[in-house]
């Protein structure tokens, strides 16, 4: 990824009123913290993905100083259970991420480049990994414009040749539902190749 790109927090907290105030100072003074962030390569660094936070629970504390901790975000380090996770997800010229669904509401926001979001655009099959699906649907994204995913298959591509950029707040929900035969089938998380 281009190192123009940041990779640092700045967190800002709220410090404590000094006892010997008179009570006339009211609102507290801000401690500054800044944080470099790291970068976790995947799919042979063709998709970088940036952790900006972690929320464990709605609503959140803001008690606390320094720098917050992250949570653990278990299997694909998407979907936070209970919580929100927040990250940069950069993806390099060219690649295309495999089609997949999590039990999420994400709302990713583009901030450089032009990806594409590619879903299916009818039922289809999935054995083994490997989806039958005939047609997508494709739309081209450009900075600026947000994607709000609600449980649904789906695969970015970046077909320029630069590096995209996009900011990531994934939201722990409920499994999706559709109805088949009469019956409620639950959407869990999915990934196809």
């Amino acid at each position: 990824m281009s190192d123009s790109f940041p990779r640092r927090r700045i967190v800002i907290s709220n410090l404590d009123l000094d006892s010997s105030n008179d009570g006339a100072k009211t609102e507290p003074g801000v401690e500054v913290v800044t944080d470099s962030l790291v970068t976790e390569n995947m799919f042979d660094g063709q998709l970088q993905r940036i952790t900006i936070g972690t929320v464990s629970a709605v609503p959140a504390s803001n008690e606390g100083r320094g720098l917050p901790a992250f949570a653990d975000v278990p299997g694909s380090g998407i979907v936070l259970p209970g919580g929100v996770n927040i990250y940069f997800l950069d993806l390099a010229p060219g690649f295309t991420t495999p089609m997949h669904r999590t039990p999420s509401v994400d709302y990713v926001a583009v901030s450089q480049g032009t990806p594409t979001l590619i879903t299916p655009k009818t039922a289809f099959s999935a054995e083994d990994g490997k989806a039958d699906y005939e047609e997508t649907i494709e739309s081209l994204l450009r900075p600026g414009d947000v994607a709000v995913q609600r449980g649904v298959m789906h695969s970015w591509a970046n077909r320029t040749d630069e590096w995209v950029r996009m900011i990531g707040m994934v939201i722990d929900a409920k499994p999706s539902e559709v109805v088949m035969d009469g019956n409620r089938l639950e959407l869990g998380e999915k990934w196809l190749q």
